[in-house]
């Protein structure tokens, strides 16, 4: 149990890679916040992590709001003690060219995607400290290092998470690490509404021919927040099967 002692928050952990990685850090030993709007979705991943005998609590958390994320904190240190890992992880987009994009879903793609990793670093960042140190993970994705028709906002907030996580890493360290994890074309419920049609181009350009899950992503966040990593700070880790190692087709 690679997380034994630690305590954790995760946001977007109502569903899919958040849920996993929730799930999966309460395996390892570590007391988690279950941080996500979908506040029965978040009841829902904490009775996962409990049925299993893992400790676990949900916070209904807009992490684009500032006061939100302090409490979201606050849930932390007040019920279990102190803060070791963050992991940044909630997402939202509207697709969309510049031209065609409302600045309303721009602004709430930017609030979620980036401002709320500034916001979770912020307030998590002193926490750590007083709890002798720690780990923060943000979700970025391939969309950070190429680029997707159709998802300016995403595209650019994703972008500038790697911006933000050097940027911490470099600022807060030696006692704060910071890393980034990359994930590719992952099952979650955001696929629900694309057919087997649909997903066949991301299976056929990938190398792994399939679709990542979200244990996949899971595993890489526990290595990077656990003492595994204790050497890497400000990278980004991809695991997306190859996608986006591939040429055009």
């Amino acid at each position: 149990m690679q997380l034994t002692g630690k305590i954790a928050i995760v946001t977007g952990a109502a569903s899919g890679i958040g849920r996993a990685t929730a799930v999966l850090i309460a395996r390892e030993g570590a007391r988690v916040v279950v941080a996500d709007l979908n506040e029965a979705g978040a009841h829902q991943t904490v009775a996962e992590i409990t049925a299993s005998g893992g400790q676990a609590i949900a916070c209904r958390t807009d992490v684009g709001r500032q006061d939100e994320v302090i409490q979201m904190v606050r849930c932390a240190v007040e019920t279990y003690g102190g803060l070791h890992i963050l992991h940044n992880n909630a997402f939202t987009h509207v697709p969309g060219p510049v031209c065609d994009l409302a600045e309303a879903d721009w602004d709430r793609t930017l609030d979620v995607c980036l401002k709320a990793i500034y916001l979770g670093c912020k307030h998590a960042i002193p926490a750590m400290r007083q709890s002798g140190g720690g780990a923060i993970v943000n979700t970025a994705s391939v969309h950070s290092l190429v680029g997707f028709r159709q998802y300016a906002a995403y595209d650019a907030a994703k972008a500038g998470v790697l911006g933000l996580t050097r940027s911490v890493a470099l600022d807060y360290g030696p006692d704060i690490r910071a890393n980034a994890v990359l994930p590719g074309a992952i099952l979650t419920p955001a696929w629900d509404g694309t057919t087997e049609a649909g997903r066949q181009p991301f299976i056929q350009r990938c190398p792994l021919q399939r679709l990542g899950m979200p244990d996949d992503i899971a595993r890489a966040v526990v290595f990077l927040a656990s003492d595994a990593a204790a050497f890497i700070t400000g990278a980004s880790l991809v695991v997306d099967g190859g996608l986006t190692i591939v040429g055009n087709p």
